[in-house]
């Protein structure tokens, strides 16, 4: 009747090793049910804003494009008046 004694009593090592197995279990089942619940409610299509923000950077460039262009223009217009002004000067000078 000793060696039947023997088998009833479970390792302390195999009892601690089955506890940590079913720990890991629980938190693996968490981490499929936090998954699981993502795929059933994906993230919104950002396509549609992503081609309307694109759409109006371009229009942007383009606008900055003929800003500078005009600036460019302006600046150029200023320096012939400048230079106009200073022969104006010289041609009439203050006493």
């Amino acid at each position: 009747m000793l060696p039947f004694a023997a088998c009833n009593k479970e390792d302390p090592a195999l009892i601690q090793q089955r506890e940590q197995q079913r720990a890991q279990i629980a938190k693996l089942e968490g981490e499929l049910n936090l998954l699981t619940e993502k795929l059933r409610n994906p993230p919104e299509d950002k396509r549609e804003e992503l081609l309307r923000v694109k759409a109006k950077s371009e229009l942007l460039k383009k606008e900055v494009g003929e800003l500078e262009a005009s600036i460019a223009g302006l600046e150029t217009q200023k320096k012939d008046l400048e230079d106009e002004m200073s022969d104006y000067q010289r041609k009439y000078p203050l006493r």
